[in-house]
């Protein structure tokens, strides 16, 4: 059964009623000590100067849970400076002040997890239930997170099991056959503690908005994108997880974890560029063992152990469909084999009550492997630059080590400095039949101030030179404009800030940055071929304000606000693609005393631009979005305590597109959390 717009209102309605009808509520779950601290590698818990000379923000697993975000690319949504799009292969990524994902490092567990070819994460593949905070560190971040984090660090910290056992079931329906299934168990015994969930999704796409016009210039039929509207053209996912924790942790000197975390994403790709591709399989798996010992209160090492393992597998579906495309055919079929392997140490030495010294030793080997299975209809067939079948397998492989020191010094009760120095180096080890690009290395110098004015008021200020390496894509991609002589991203990065607790109800934040980059990759157009190329400079600039506000022990709300500016020096100091000039984000809850919770987030983006299919550069339209989340707990039955939830996103059925094309219109969820 489809869902039009009467059939949600009258269901939303009715499921609405019958809250206020409900009696009695169970008490709102806790994290029960769920954060796994030993996946982060800077303890922002601590507040000390490392992690306070630069903005950071952090989302718990209460604030993921009233967004209703089902994956770890909604909960990054309406955070200052942070954009979430999809990218072209269907993907989730995220920006951060104006760096693109592959600028920034985005860690699960302190784990670099994402294909090392692309260098890049898909955020949508990791479900938001296993998740018990997001950091994100903007600006100048600290050495101690190793290499390539010119943009920023994002780090997804999971479960682990708490003091008490907890079982948590969720099942949730929409539209097109959408079904979302969790599962959860943790807890504790003795000094070993445990954590174990499973997820299973899928849907057969999600509908565009009722506004969208088939015969949009920009987007509609006869564009690259190609789309007539109802449900998107291979929007579909199937995707299954499986997260299982187990930790030593007698809470002592002494504490060592090893996680396994596996997703399995069969999907579907939006068309994008005149392509109609969908994977066959998708599969990403990690096995982390991270252990932490304290030799006295001056000396403690913490140590860790991964291996990542990715590979997929890509079908050109567009004459099996018998859809029309005038792009070309570049294979039949498609498969990347990716491997991560690496570790790292780190020690902290409490020289003096005053001075805390910290060394860092990060250590990665990525390895890609990739082959393509060509026809006679496919391009480099028709072109005579290939024969039918399994191309030679390729290999690329690349070896980075960033050797790190940290050295924080409290002048004063409320004056502190930190200083950070890196040595980073990127060494390609295997090139296939590409040119070898050479070992590339770096110093990375930083330094910041923090400064308590009172125990209400607090200015940071930081300076420091942040570098990127190119990824094994950028570097040798046949199709996508690879350039072996590329040379790193760099950018000498600059913020001021200030945070400001005006009363016991409102606090607020301010941050000033400026970034100067040079060498920026890019993709410049050359005889209609598109190529990696190091544009010479550009200039990242702008600023972030976010206010909080408790107003009761019922209702509170966020207001934050970014404003970007972008130049490419390169190309007359135009902005640089898919960079929204200004952000806002509201955020309201409000908890009635029968149980209810109402939430509601709203975006507002205006001016960015793309280039759109004639190589022209276009300024996208703006939006405004809304969704909303009603969550209703009820009386706990035997020790269960269910709770019943509606949400929906674009509830205003917003007709708008960004850089991949038309996005969602309005989809929902409906659905039931089982707490015991």
């Amino acid at each position: 059964m489809q869902w039009n717009k009467k059939n949600v209102a009258v269901g939303m309605g009715m499921l609405v009623a019958g809250m206020i009808f409900v009696f009695g509520a169970g008490a709102q779950a806790s994290d029960d000590g769920q954060v796994f601290t030993l996946g982060e590698v800077v303890v922002t818990g601590e507040r000390a100067a490392a992690t306070t000379a630069t903005a950071v923000t952090e989302v718990s697993a209460a604030q993921i849970a009233a967004k209703g975000a089902s994956t770890a690319a909604e909960a990054l949504k309406f955070l200052p400076g942070v954009v979430v799009q999809n990218a072209g292969k269907g993907e989730s990524h995220v920006s951060v002040r104006g760096f693109e994902q592959n600028q920034v490092k985005l860690l699960i567990d302190g784990v670099p997890a994402r294909e090392s070819y692309f260098g890049t994460v898909d955020l949508s593949m990791l479900p938001a239930d296993a998740i018990s905070k997001i950091t994100i560190t903007k600006g100048v971040s600290s050495v101690l997170y190793g290499a390539n984090t010119m943009g920023g660090v994002i780090n997804i910290i999971t479960k682990k099991g708490g003091r008490s056992p907890q079982t948590t079931f969720t099942a949730g329906f929409g539209d097109y056959r959408t079904a979302h299934y969790a599962l959860s168990h943790g807890g504790s015994a003795g000094v070993m503690n445990y954590w174990i969930s499973g997820g299973y999704r899928t849907s057969d796409g999600y509908r565009l908005s009722d506004h969208f016009d088939a015969d949009d210039p920009d987007v509609g039929l006869g564009t690259s994108y190609n789309e007539d509207g109802g449900k998107r053209d291979l929007s579909d996912y199937t995707k299954k997880n499986l997260d299982v924790k187990v930790g030593y942790d007698p809470g002592g000197n002494s504490s060592l974890y090893l996680s396994f975390d596996y997703v399995d994403n069969e999907r579907g790709m939006p068309v994008f560029y005149n392509r109609y591709w969908s994977y066959d399989h998708w599969r990403q798996w990690q096995v982390n063992l991270v252990g932490e010992h304290s030799f006295s209160e001056a000396l403690k090492i913490k140590t860790r152990l991964f291996y990542v393992n990715h590979d997929d597998g890509i079908k050109d579906v567009s004459w099996d469909d018998d859809h029309s495309t005038s792009g070309k055919k570049w294979f039949e079929e498609s498969y990347y084999d990716d491997d991560s392997i690496g570790g790292e140490i780190q020690t902290t030495s409490r020289l003096a009550s005053w001075n805390t010294l910290r060394f860092s030793l990060h250590y990665l080997e990525d390895t890609h492997k990739e082959a393509n299975w060509l026809t006679d209809d496919c391009w480099d067939v028709i072109k005579g630059w290939a024969s039918e079948g399994w191309t030679d397998e390729e290999e690329y492989a690349a070896r980075t080590v960033a050797l790190a020191a940290e050295d924080e010094i409290s002048l004063s009760d409320r004056l502190s400095v930190v200083l950070g120095l890196s040595y980073d180096t990127f060494e390609p080890t295997k090139t296939a039949d590409q040119p070898e690009p050479g070992k590339m290395d770096t110093f990375n110098p930083q330094i910041g101030v923090v400064f308590n004015v009172t125990d209400a008021t607090g200015l940071h200020a930081s300076v420091g030179k942040k570098t990127r390496f190119p990824s094994l894509k950028e570097l040798y991609s046949e199709y996508g404009g690879g350039n072996p002589d590329l040379d790193p991203e760099e950018t000498i990065a600059y913020e001021m800030g200030a945070s400001q607790r005006f009363s016991e109800k409102i606090t607020g934040e301010l941050a000033v940055f400026y970034n100067n980059i040079e060498d920026l990759i890019d993709t410049e157009t050359i005889d209609g071929n598109k190529v990696y190329v190091n544009i010479n400079e550009a200039v990242i600039y702008g600023a972030e304000a976010v206010v909080r506000l408790q107003l009761s022990d019922h209702f509170d709300a966020e207001l934050n606000y970014t404003y970007l500016e972008t130049k490419d020096r390169a190309n007359n100091d135009r902005e640089l693609e898919g960079r929204p000039r200004h952000r806002v984000n509201l955020s309201m809850s409000y908890r009635f005393d029968f149980g209810l919770t109402a939430n509601l987030q709203a975006t507002y983006c205006q001016r960015q631009f793309y280039e759109d299919d004639d190589y022209e550069w276009t300024e996208l339209p703006d939006y405004l979005l809304v969704n909303a989340k009603l969550t209703q707990q009820l009386k706990k039955i035997s020790g269960v305590g269910p709770e019943i939830f509606f949400q929906g996103a674009n509830v205003l059925d917003k007709d708008y597109y960004e850089t991949s094309g038309p996005e969602p219109g309005f989809n929902f969820l409906a659905g039931i959390t089982l707490r015991m």
